[in-house]
């Protein structure tokens, strides 16, 4: 990587953002995720790190500031307003563990986290459906000893392993009770001496998100180094959480009453207006459209199909990855619209975002912070500039749609965490919005895993034999939802998208053709970066400049002309 290259035009997204900000801390400098976003290069970066502070102990955040009462964020309030069974709502990780680790040395390391990390430890309260509340327990309320078990894995074949790892995650799931603080659960696989083992963990989604599990797993793993290396793994071992869940939850709750996110009132109520049904004939029925009736494929591409996803492409048009693959999932649902009739002018998703807009709260680093702090926030992806079907078939130039997402989500303020902030903390606000009209897709970009399969302490292949879904009888949210990811294969990254959708509120047919549709985008896309003919900037590229998309195109022409 040079001086000058973009850091999202190589491949970066978002929650990798928050990793570089974390190394960055760990080399004695001091940059911010929204600082990576305004300056994505080096030299960029360079001109704006400040010192880390003098290294040394940490010190120690007072019991009152990080236990207690807990203000819990928008998009558990989301959640509870679903209804429905919540307790086996959680997350889990499957990890190689080298061999020759004890479970004893385990059992220290997980202790450490779970006293570094209060969001691990905490306790919720359901004073009737959909009315919940939370507190943070004290250091050592979580017993390691009494969550984490061994199981003998020694001698097993593939297959049978898979199916213990099934069975084994399907009771520890079924193991969680927030209510009760039993948030995580973890199962440790003895392959035998010399063997490599695996390490389950399971949290319940109240206490983790993607962003968590990338600060929890290094932890654990030194952690458990230092135990194995017979040091003891207290909480100065670990590197300090400079602000506590509870200041930063605390912290939205204000800034949901403040100025600047009532001034967005009429955005994200304009935005959540989502004009009737597109996909489907009905709205889904809490009763009917259960877990039980859900059906999911998954899509992968191959490593030579998506490097020009995470490169080319971005570089082409100055974006990210997370606007190509949006960019293609407009597409596909314009062009299926198209094909049946339907009018996609109205197609709103709901999005997921990391939610750690820190600079919201005046001092805040959420770069250590574990909990689930994600911000979901509807966009409305209409077609303005261009004909989805054409793109897709090839007809009409790609660059169109990619800037028009583009700018799309470059309006979003604050990475929508305003939404969630005036539909859920603002008493004076969240009655104007109609809890009936959401979109019909959720949309989750969950960046990229750089951890390589099989290797220590990374994913273990077995990973995809994990049953640890919610009640059958939970409800579901969306009649579709779209995961997509990048994961280390074995030549090179590849993009994977998992499709989950209410099976009988919409068809496989659907679902398959909007699958379809969505990869053949992508691959318009790739062709249209390889052309290279309408690349360039869009207006958020020249914010000193005031100059619309049409300006932009000329005067890039006029200097194409002269090369």
């Amino acid at each position: 990587m040079g001086p000058d290259d973009n850091f999202f035009e190589l491949g970066g997204d978002s929650i990798v953002s928050i990793r570089y900000v974390s190394q960055a801390r760990k080399a004695g400098f001091t940059v911010t995720a929204r600082q990576v976003f305004q300056h994505p290069t080096p030299a960029g970066l360079a001109a704006v790190a400040a010192p880390a502070a003098p290294a040394g102990r940490a010190p120690e955040r007072p019991a009152e500031q990080a236990t207690g009462p807990l203000v819990l964020p928008p998009v558990a309030h989301w959640f509870a307003g679903r209804g429905g069974a919540y307790r086996r709502f959680c997350q889990a990780r499957l990890v190689l563990l080298p061999a020759g680790v004890r479970h004893a040395d385990l059992e220290t390391a997980l202790q450490a986290v779970l006293d570094r990390h209060d969001g691990l430890r905490q306790v919720l309260t359901v004073a009737r459906p959909g009315v919940w509340s939370a507190e943070v327990a004290p250091v050592g309320s979580l017993k390691a000893g009494s969550l984490l078990r061994t199981v003998d894995a020694a001698g097993l074949d593939a297959g049978a392993l898979r199916e213990l790892v099934s069975r084994e995650s399907d009771r520890a799931a079924g193991e969680l009770d927030p209510e009760s603080g039993r948030t995580v659960r973890a199962v440790r696989f003895d392959a035998g001496p010399g063997e490599p083992g695996r390490l389950l963990l399971v949290a319940h989604h109240l206490v983790v998100d993607e962003v968590s599990w990338q600060i929890l797993l290094p932890d654990l793993r030194a952690a458990c180094e230092a135990a194995a290396e017979g040091r003891k793994p207290a909480l100065d071992a670990l590197d300090a959480v400079p602000t506590a869940l509870r200041t930063w939850t605390a912290g939205l709750l204000a800034e949901a009453q403040s100025a600047r996110r009532t001034a967005e009132l009429d955005r994200w109520l304009a935005e959540s207006a989502t004009g009737g049904r597109l996909l489907t004939d009905r709205a889904l029925d809490p009763a009917r459209d259960t877990v039980a009736t859900a059906r999911r494929f998954t899509v992968r591409l191959s490593a030579e199909r998506t490097e020009p996803l995470l490169t080319a492409v971005p570089q082409a048009f100055h974006g990210t990855v997370n606007d190509t693959l949006l960019t293609a999932l407009a597409l596909a649902v314009g062009d299926w619209a198209a094909r049946h009739g339907k009018p996609a002018d109205g197609l709103t998703v709901e999005l997921e975002g990391h939610g750690r807009e820190q600079d919201l709260v005046p001092g805040a680093d959420l770069t250590r912070t574990v909990g689930w702090l994600t911000s979901v926030y509807p966009l409305r992806l209409t077609a303005d500039s261009y004909d989805a079907r054409a793109v897709v078939g090839g007809t009409q130039d790609a660059g169109a749609a990619l800037k028009e997402i583009k700018e799309r989500i470059r309006g979003i303020p604050d990475g929508g965490i305003g939404a969630g902030l005036l539909r859920y903390a603002n008493a004076a606000t969240a009655g104007l919005f109609d809890p009936e009209d959401r979109p019909e897709i959720l949309w989750n970009y969950l960046g990229r895993q750089t951890a390589a399969r099989q290797s220590a302490w990374g994913p273990a292949e077995e990973a995809d034999a994990l049953a640890v879904g919610p009640e059958p009888d939970a409800p579901l949210a969306y009649p579709l939802q779209v995961d997509a990811e990048v994961e280390q294969g074995p030549d090179g990254p590849e993009l994977a998208a998992s499709f989950l959708w209410a099976g009988d509120a919409l068809s496989q047919d659907t679902v398959a053709a909007l699958a379809d549709g969505w990869t053949a985008a992508l691959d318009a896309l790739a062709a249209w970066a390889a052309g290279g003919v309408t690349a360039g900037h869009t207006p958020s590229d020249l914010d000193l400049l005031d100059l619309d998309q049409n300006q932009i195109t000329m005067l890039e022409e006029m200097w194409r002309a002269q090369q």
